[in-house]
């Protein structure tokens, strides 16, 4: 009796050993990966940095315990600064006979910094019951002229009027295209995400759909709700006054001297546009 319970006591440690060195095997090749990735697109890496969890609200952030951030990456995106990173938190739950159990819950995280702040805005997938069932229970999202977007997406907005203003017949047929993740205006923010672990193929998708969703923000939404204007400004030189010539002196016919043309002060530029953080 006692060696089978020895027997079963090894073989319990070599399991969990085993377990233990597949996550640790699978974590290191999956740090590689990224920092490989980072350094093909001149961005920075970093394993860890657990502060970025309260950088944000909203989903998928504030909420359970153990808030994890690993993989960040960080650089300039096509002009904007942008940040990615793979991000856990845990939650628990106790069943009728005091058994706890722990679920930890994982997503991919990108990041787009855009060029002004805009009121809190939030697209998500309706889900595998769609609106119907949501809205019967005092959850209403925004509705549009489009009931394919509106089976398809639910749009949340402190400011109804804003909402209609940016998702537009083009913003809404880009999304149905191809709107694979949850994204959300948050201050200067363009937060975006989905359940489960991102590869480096996903995390270029998606940085490529914010940008598109930025681009498709009409200028006037731009102007009257962040005061900036995004749109590339031509630069035109400036009007200085102009010159005074001072008149010539007469000089007798016989003493005529080569005339020297008057020197003028060099033109000055204008500032190209506006500076984005």
């Amino acid at each position: 009796m006692r060696g089978s319970t020895v027997l079963i006591i090894l073989v319990a440690l070599l399991v969990a050993g085993g377990m233990f060195y597949f996550n640790y095997y699978r974590a290191k090749k999956r740090r590689e990966l990224f920092a490989g990735f980072a350094t093909q697109q001149g961005w920075s890496y970093v394993p860890v940095n657990n502060s970025l969890a309260g950088q944000w609200g909203g989903t998928p952030f504030q909420t359970g315990d153990n808030r994890r951030v690993k993989n960040v990456l960080s650089g300039p995106y096509n002009g904007h600064q942008m940040v990615a990173f793979d991000y856990s938190y845990q939650t628990h739950s106790t069943d009728s006979k005091g058994r706890r159990t722990t679920t930890t819950h994982n997503f991919g995280v990108v990041v787009l910094q855009m060029p002004g702040a805009l009121p809190q805005l939030q697209v998500t997938h309706e889900g595998i019951f769609g609106g119907a069932i949501a809205n019967a229970f005092g959850f209403r999202d925004l509705q549009f002229e489009s009931e394919q977007f509106n089976r398809a997406f639910r749009v949340k907005a402190d400011d109804e009027r804003f909402g209609h203003a940016v998702v537009t017949p083009r913003m809404m047929e880009m999304l149905l295209a191809r709107g694979e993740i949850g994204w959300r205006f948050e201050g200067n923010s363009l937060v975006g995400w989905d359940s489960g672990a991102h590869n480096p193929n996903e995390v270029m998708n998606r940085l490529a759909l914010l940008q598109q969703v930025v681009e498709n923000v009409p200028p006037y939404v731009w102007r009257d709700y962040a005061g900036v204007d995004p749109r590339p400004q031509e630069q035109t030189p400036q009007q200085l006054p102009p010159q005074q010539v001072p008149p010539q002196q007469q000089y007798p016919q016989q003493a005529a001297y080569p005339q020297q043309p008057p020197a003028y002060p060099p033109q000055q530029q204008q500032p190209g546009g506006p500076t984005y953080p």
